[in-house]
């Protein structure tokens, strides 16, 4: 009987069991069903209207934590799915609309008039920088756009108040032309002088062994830009603002997932720390140069402000509105910006130079037509314009680039590629995804085991340049798969070779698949400087060292760090032992 009694009891329990699991699992299963449904019917049968949900299983969740916390892997699968259509992620309780690359990304970039980018703006300050809500007001009551004609219906805001617009203006105006090559002069001298300086490789025939080469380069490029834009007081003033920062850096995917302040204390008092230390150089600053001083005007850089463009910010921010918090939050954006994407990126053209004999030897000749003896310095014009220095530029943004477009329609009847796209809503784009797709990019012939020479996940410093001799050479994949398979494998490319090659970059195939500076009108006006710190970096750390990696195995084995994928450009995934002398001058 006692026996009986317990199989009853079993059997029972084991009936709630799975009458409790049912009870879970059909509303989930359910919920999958219908928004699968949902988004096969939305694609491929009512035709163009609202792009086709992502589906999900757990509803109010819906595609949060996939999209926050397995961002690359989650964006690949669904791209599989839909292809080049739109399609609609509900993340919290908020739509957002991811924009594929191709046909969809490029019609993003031309509807300027029609798009914002102020939602996404406003999220960064808040979320990213730390911007509290009395200056985040002070954004969000400027709807008159960044053209210099406000929208409709914002004709009579006063232009001091028109942040968007004179951000941009200012960012325009101040990182071109004659401010553009004096911000570089000023880069070139302050990197070129900390690399003679440092005590980190003595001045001796002797090797040095450094545990990181990236933490080299980054300490030394950081230093020369802060210096060139904020003054050459920043470092006595805050002299551990280096530290903070990257220490911020590395939280920012905390930051951009709102994780409260309670369960991450170390990420919010690394950026309280940060910004303490830049409102401490502002402070500084303004005690000890009126901004507005007349006798300023025109005046390309000064010590204590640093670059023209650091008081125009502080003028603009005052007239503004914006508190000193509030300007602080605004700069911390600014220096983020301007070293956070160009510092990684440059260090995947130093790695992968020291990594090929022949691309040392290649890229050394190239140097060598570029430096000016009598200045004792490197012509920067010189530098952007070599065909292979370009191509190492501009594979290593494809390479390392998870820079984020995004924009908001502020009219009620936009549509993209025939898609509805509600007003205010956000629509989004990552150009990792463009810049590795297999079926648009070149990856050099097809090895006799069936592989391409060249992958996407593998750094190619030859990939965006055609040579006129290599029909299989240029960035985009040609329609004649022959050419790929049937071409012998040529010998290395030779320094002769790299003087006929043509670097492409702005073609209209390659538009819609590479857009590290995002794309349109409003395409990262830093674009140009970023560009000539790069070269000026690796041209000026090969010119005064001679460097050796001390384990090639690991190195060729680095890849980005994909921990803070989709932040912008991303550092090697590993440190980079080298063993490093200085050359005799």
């Amino acid at each position: 009987m006692a026996l009986e009694s317990l199989h009853s009891v079993d059997a029972l329990f084991g009936g709630r069991l799975a009458f409790t699991a049912a009870a879970i699992l059909l509303p989930l299963i359910l919920t999958y069903a219908i928004t699968s449904f949902n988004a096969n019917w939305s694609k491929n049968v009512r035709g163009k209207g609202d792009p086709p949900p992502v589906p999900y299983a757990v509803p109010v969740v819906a595609n949060t934590f996939q999209f926050a916390y397995d961002t690359e892997g989650f964006i690949t699968k669904t791209l599989r799915r839909f292809g080049s259509v739109p399609f609609r992620l509900k993340v919290g309780l908020e739509n957002m609309y991811y924009i594929p690359h191709g046909e969809a990304v490029q019609a993003m970039f031309k509807h300027a008039r029609d798009l914002s980018m102020k939602p996404i703006i406003v999220v960064a300050m808040r979320d990213q920088f730390g911007m509290q809500p009395a200056d985040v007001a002070v954004y969000e009551r400027d709807g008159s756009g960044d053209t210099a004609k406000p929208l409709d219906g914002w004709e009579h805001m006063d232009p001091a108040h028109r942040v968007f617009y004179n951000q941009h203006r200012d960012l325009n105006a101040m990182l071109s032309g004659a401010a553009l090559d004096g911000m570089m002069a000023r880069f070139t001298a302050n990197y070129t002088a900390r690399l003679r300086t440092t005590t980190t490789v003595p001045v001796s025939d002797e090797w040095t062994e450094l545990p990181d080469l990236y933490a080299f380069l980054r300490d030394a490029m950081f230093h020369a830009a802060c210096e060139g834009l904020l003054g050459e007081h920043i470092f006595a003033v805050c002299p551990d603002f280096a530290r903070d920062f990257w220490a911020f850096d590395s939280h920012l995917l905390t930051y951009l997932r709102r994780t409260p302040r309670w369960l991450a204390p170390g990420a919010y008092a690394a950026r309280d720390r940060v910004l303490a230390s830049l409102q401490k150089w502002y402070t500084h600053a303004r005690e000890h140069l009126d901004y507005r001083d007349p006798s300023l005007r025109g005046v390309e850089y000064e010590p204590v402000w640093g670059a023209r463009l650091m008081r125009a910010r502080a003028e603009m921010f005052d007239s503004a509105g914006f508190s000193l918090e509030g300007a602080v939050s605004m700069d911390l954006g600014f220096v983020w910006a301007s070293n956070a994407n160009v510092i990684p990126a440059t260090a995947w053209v130093l790695l992968n130079v020291l990594l090929s004999e022949n691309l040392t030897e290649r890229v050394t000749a190239e140097l060598g037509e570029c430096f000016d003896a009598a200045r004792d310095a490197f012509d920067v014009a010189a530098l952007c314009s070599k065909p292979l220095l370009n191509g190492a530029y501009l594979e290593s943004l494809r390479y390392c680039a998870a820079t984020t477009s995004a924009r908001n329609p502020v009219t009620d009847d936009f549509k993209l590629c025939g898609w509805n796209m509600p007003r205010d809503s956000l629509m989004l784009s990552i150009v990792w995804f463009g810049a590795h797709d297999p079926e648009f990019w070149n990856t050099g012939r097809v090895r006799p085991d069936g592989k391409a020479e060249h992958p996407l996940d593998t750094y190619w410093a030859e990939r965006f340049l055609e040579y006129p001799d290599d029909p299989a050479s240029g960035p985009a994949r040609k329609p004649d798969a022959a050419i790929y398979s049937s071409s012998p494998k040529q010998a290395e490319k030779t320094v002769q070779d790299d003087k006929t090659a043509k670097p492409i970059s702005h073609s209209a195939a390659l538009q819609g698949y590479f857009y590290p500076y995002g794309g349109g009108s409003r395409i990262c006006p830093g674009r140009h400087l970023a560009k000539q710190e790069m070269l000026v970096a690796v041209a000026v750390m090969m010119k005064e060292f001679e460097i050796e990696l001390l384990d090639p195995g690991s190195a060729r084995q680095a890849r980005p760090d994909m921990r803070v994928f989709p932040t912008g450009a991303m550092g090697p995934d590993r440190k980079l032992p080298v063993r490093i002398r200085r050359r005799k001058r």
